[in-house]
């Protein structure tokens, strides 16, 4: 049986969140083949740039952190990418740091959310302060006409995936009975069980958040012991790099160990590690993480009844070097 770790959490701290490293501290002294296809067969030009980055790149080894997010009955992160910040920093001082990938968080209502917005922008952010407002004075009853109204607001050139899951609680005892399931985009949902050892993706809208004359409508699931439920941006594509004979439900099951606490970092860092990989005629090392990638884990039997009304709003952001 899935466990969660005993720890306190108190009623105005329902969860608690760490900051990791995206490049631990001395990882470009110990794989300097990072390097290699930034200075072969490349004008030498360009070479003595790239040279000049590989020189100062060991001031973002512990400064340039991704969130991890642990409470009763979940977890989640969202990364920006180890191989994306990687380029970001090779290609030039001026260019951006960003994690268009949101998480959402609202224990309270027992509500958890994924969107990816395309691009380099805040949007994803935005929906998801939207959504919250809503909350405060609404409730998980209320998601389809909550999100409905939210697409239907959304203007097409704005457009974001979202995978969503809340928990209704029955009126006699408010424990999850069934879970709501909304998907809009190509983000990934899956219902798994830990007894069975199964994981099975759930299906939803192609189109995403932002387009004219679509109706979000939950995919009702009736929960039974052990079910847990997996979100994921597309960027979890990353976990396949070196499995291709492997399914990704059968990499995620792979993650889903005895401690829930444990799923989102240990797969984060799988998506992120450095890797070698062969293109032609030459071996090339790299980080993996080519795309900002975030992932939660829920298990509604560990959820608690929680009547502090915090939630937490991850990723979502554009930043400049300068500013880490």
């Amino acid at each position: 049986m899935l466990q969660h770790k005993h720890r306190k959490y108190g009623m105005t701290n329902p969860f608690h969140i760490q900051y990791h490293p995206v490049f631990e501290r001395e990882v470009f002294e110990k794989h300097p083949a990072l390097f290699d296809r930034f200075l072969q067969r490349t004008p030498e030009h360009l070479k003595k740039e790239y040279q000049k980055a590989r020189e100062t790149i060991h001031k973002c080894e512990g400064t340039i952190t991704w969130p991890l997010i642990i409470g009763p009955g979940f977890c989640g992160a969202t990364h920006p990418g180890a191989d994306n910040i990687f380029l970001s920093n090779m290609i030039g001082p001026d260019s951006y740091i960003y994690n268009s990938d949101c998480l959402y968080v609202n224990p309270a209502q027992k509500v958890f959310a994924l969107s990816d917005a395309p691009g380099i922008t805040t949007f994803s952010r935005r929906l998801f302060s939207e959504l919250d407002n809503h909350l405060k004075s609404s409730s998980v009853y209320e998601l389809e006409t909550i999100l409905n109204k939210l697409n239907n607001k959304t203007g097409v050139n704005d457009g974001a995936t979202i995978s969503l899951i809340g928990f209704p609680g029955n009126k006699s005892d408010n424990r999850p009975a069934e879970a709501l399931a909304f998907i809009a985009g190509d983000s990934y949902l899956f219902h798994g069980n830990i007894f069975q050892r199964s994981l099975i993706p759930i299906a939803g809208h192609a189109e995403f958040i932002g387009t004219p004359d679509i109706h979000l409508e939950p995919k009702r699931i009736e929960l039974a012991e052990g079910d847990f439920f997996i979100i994921a941006t597309d960027g979890i594509l990353s976990l396949r790099v070196n499995s291709d004979k492997t399914s990704l439900e059968e990499i995620l099951l792979e993650h889903v160990k005895d401690d829930i606490d444990n799923f989102a970092f240990s797969v984060i860092n799988s998506c992120n590690r450095s890797s070698e990989e062969k293109i032609y005629d030459r071996v090339i090392t790299r980080f993996g993480g080519s795309d900002n990638v975030s992932a939660l884990l829920v298990y509604p039997q560990e959820l608690t009844d929680i009547t502090c009304p915090e939630s937490s709003i991850l990723g979502g952001y554009i930043t400049t070097k300068a500013q880490y």
